[in-house]
């Protein structure tokens, strides 16, 4: 292969395999020491992945062109691992059935695997974890078979990982490890330490575009590369799962795409620092697998995907507006992942150009926008497939490459695939879904009541430091106190619950130490238990190795941004609490992140002794002072109050809808008196799934419920009322 002039910022993607979605559904794997009856397969528990020549594959990365250019990062192994030829299986006492097979791979600094037959019966829980369980991913279920019946599984850090499937007695599951991805450059996403150049930006330290931030998206492709790509709205403002990227990111070879890779991708979302905090690394935890090419262009670089399933209401997913017309003005900007890092953002203040980016004569001319010069950050590997944002917020194009040369010291220029160019080629076809001509979209939330993401801490409040020889005030200490909550208030607003985040200052997971998650009800301190789940909270360990052709990692801990998604959705009050409770007797200590001090002097921590509930500023043995924990919930604030059926007791005439449950066509009839301006069709999490406006002579609408069955929440909006119906689809 001839080596390349510019660099394309993408994957060397070779597998061939099938995805769906990466969702896990909470629980932990069994303990180490299993209270076991007959071994049903006693077998070899631990298999080892062959030796290769590591330098020789870094030596290929290191010359520009190899691999179409991109940044591979692990090597496959095809492999043939079930429960019927592989590794242990045992009967439980308590009617259960547990397989378990230990996989190496020397030397990896992470490891992923896909598997190529998953079918799992109900009841059935799949999970894969690190031998310390420092990382536990799981249980996938049931939930997560597809037709294709395939799944990825994001990376795990480390050379070791544990593969654990319990099922019911007589299961007819069916599980078949097809591929073991060896992770031998160092993967930046396990976890994000500054992977990206020093002229980078995080997103989240300049505050602007937050909506357009959301809408950025980082994935990984059959298990061994990886790029960054947007989802993205249509003009019909359906509930679909679009995203848009570069074509060079699903490359088989140059200049040649294969769509089957869309299937084999990882998605992530959310994956940046926290408000900034340079101490903590981006969670991982939102995730989704599985993606239908729907466009492709290759000779301007433009590819569009559906996922193949809806990212959840907690992900808080933004879809990006767009523009298809060549006038573009001054001042554009990118949100990306360089190098697998955390989220960053790019800034242009002059006006990009239309011209031809020549890589090998795959592009066709004049077909990008040019971006000469980056006044803030730049672009990398990894950045392939990122938006780029005109002033008006809208996307008018995905990044391409650029200069090879490009660097913090002379920022180079950066090539775009102009939507202007690609229009008429069929992504109007695609985005222009309300068919009505509009080369201009605006963006939209995914939810008509979204989430969102409630911190207590305040702009310039930075993490106390703590030593290892020091009383953790908010962890286990030597006064016994082993219980801490952190309060929100929602002004009045009735909410619902999706989950939570949580940062350690100190945490390794082990059986013995696990950790409660708690939601209490209360006002001024927390009272009843509203919920409780056993989690895995930990920070991440680096390891250190150095090569030839590859940087040096440096050990050290990192403190880690965890979330976790409760098992079910939970309605709070406008006051509630949540909180940890550790177990009193640890092997491993744990502790959470702290404010060093409040700026509003508003204390928002309490811990419980054996008196009861106190808050840190008036109480605590070591920290008495105003303070917030590091406990952040996403939740759908007002959701309870604002999904509600009208009220029609003071005499309004009401609507009428029929058949009611429906199987087909609904009918809605409506009085003469109120003039009808447009419906929405809600789902019960509150999903906006369908915007119609209506002629306003009308006195009925009619419509298809071509939706999935359950309940939803038909909303008429007329001019100067609203009006709420549930309607139940077979």
């Amino acid at each position: 292969m001839r080596l390349l002039k510019k660099i394309i910022y993408v994957a060397a993607l070779f597998m061939t395999l099938e995805a769906q979605a990466q969702i896990s559904h909470g629980g932990l794997p069994l303990p180490e020491k299993l209270d076991a009856g007959p071994c049903l397969r006693r077998g070899s528990q631990t298999v080892r992945m062959p030796a290769f020549d590591v330098e020789e594959l870094r030596r290929e990365d290191s010359l520009s062109g190899n691999n179409v250019g991109g940044i591979r990062f692990a090597y496959a192994f095809d492999v043939d691992y079930t429960p019927e030829n592989s590794g242990v299986r045992y009967h439980l006492k308590d009617g259960r059935d547990v397989w378990r097979l230990h996989i190496v791979s020397e030397g990896a600094y992470s490891l992923n695997l896909i598997f190529d037959e998953y079918q799992l019966d109900d009841s059935s829980q799949l999970f894969i974890y690190t031998p310390d369980r420092n990382t536990i991913l799981g249980s996938f279920t049931a939930e997560n078979n597809s037709e294709c019946g395939i799944l990825p599984t994001t990376p795990v850090p480390g050379d070791e990982v544990i593969v654990e499937l319990i099922t019911p007695r007589n299961s007819t599951s069916r599980l078949r490890i097809g591929n073991v991805n060896h992770d031998y450059r160092g993967l930046k996403f396990i976890p994000s330490t500054g992977s990206s150049k020093a002229c980078q930006v995080d997103a989240s330290c300049l505050g602007i575009h937050e909506q357009q931030a959301r809408s950025t998206v980082a994935f990984i492709v059959a298990g061994t590369g990886y790029c960054s790509g947007n989802m993205v709205n249509n003009s019909a403002n359906e509930d679909a799962a679009f995203m848009i990227t570069a074509a060079h990111c699903l490359y088989e070879e140059m200049g040649v795409v294969d769509r089957s890779l869309a299937q084999r991708s990882i998605f992530y979302f959310n994956y940046e620092r926290p408000h900034c905090h340079e101490e903590l690394s981006g969670s991982l935890a939102m995730s989704v697998s599985g993606a239908d090419v729907i466009f492709c262009d290759a000779p301007s670089d433009v590819l569009l995907m559906r996922l193949r399933k809806m990212p959840p209401i907690d992900y808080r997913v933004y879809y990006a507006g767009w523009n298809a017309i060549r006038d573009l003005g001054p001042g554009v900007y990118s949100f990306h992942h360089p190098n697998c890092d955390v989220k960053k953002i790019s800034i242009e203040e002059d006006t990009p150009y239309l011209g031809t980016f020549k890589v090998d004569d795959i592009f066709d001319s004049n077909m990008h926008w040019i971006v000469d010069r980056w006044e803030t950050g730049i672009m990398e590997g990894g950045s392939s497939g990122a938006g780029l944002f005109g002033s008006d917020d809208l996307l008018v194009g995905v990044l391409s490459g650029g200069d090879t040369k490009e660097s913090c010291e002379q920022p180079g220029y950066d090539a775009f695939g102009a939507f202007s160019e690609v229009w008429e080629r069929g992504l109007n076809m695609c985005l222009d879904s309300k068919r009505n001509g509009s080369r201009v979209c605006d963006g939209r939330e995914a939810h008509i009541i979204p989430c969102s993401r409630i911190t207590n801490w305040n702009e310039g409040e930075v993490i106390h430091e703590v030593s290892d020889h020091e009383q953790f005030a908010a962890g286990h200490n030597n006064k016994g106190i082993v219980e801490y909550a952190e309060r929100f208030h929602l002004d009045g607003k009735s909410s619902v619950l999706y989950g939570v985040y949580v940062a350690p200052w100190r945490g390794i997971y082990s059986e013995g130490d696990t950790v409660l998650l708690r939601v209490y009800r209360g006002d001024s301190v927390p009272e009843e238990v509203m919920s409780q789940e056993v989690v895995s909270f930990t920070n991440t360990s680096i390891a250190k190795r150095s090569t030839v052709f590859n940087e040096t990692v440096v050990e050290e801990w990192t403190n880690r941004d965890c979330y976790y998604r409760l098992k079910h959705p939970l309605k709070v009050d406008s006051s509630f609490f949540v909180g940890l409770k550790l177990v009193a007797s640890p092997k491993n200590k744990f502790a959470l992140c702290h404010t060093e001090e409040k700026l509003t002097g508003e204390n928002t921590a309490y811990f419980k002794d054996n008196s009861g509930w106190h808050s840190f500023e008036k109480a605590h043995p070591y920290y008495k002072q105003p303070t917030s924990l590091y406990i952040e919930p996403v939740v759908q604030v007002g959701a309870v109050d604002i999904i509600a059926v009208t009220d029609h007791s003071a005499g309004v005439p009401a609507s009428t809808v029929s058949p009611n449950p429906v199987e087909d066509v609904v009918y809605v009839r409506f009085p003469s008196s109120r003039t009808v301006l447009y419906y929405e069709l809600i789902d019960m999490e509150g999903r906006m799934v369908r915007k119609v406006a209506v002629d306003s002579s009308s006195e009925e609408l009619s419509f298809r419920m071509d939706v999935p069955s359950g309940m939803y929440f038909l909303r008429l909006v007329f001019e100067s009322s609203t009006e709420t119906l549930r309607v139940v689809k077979r």
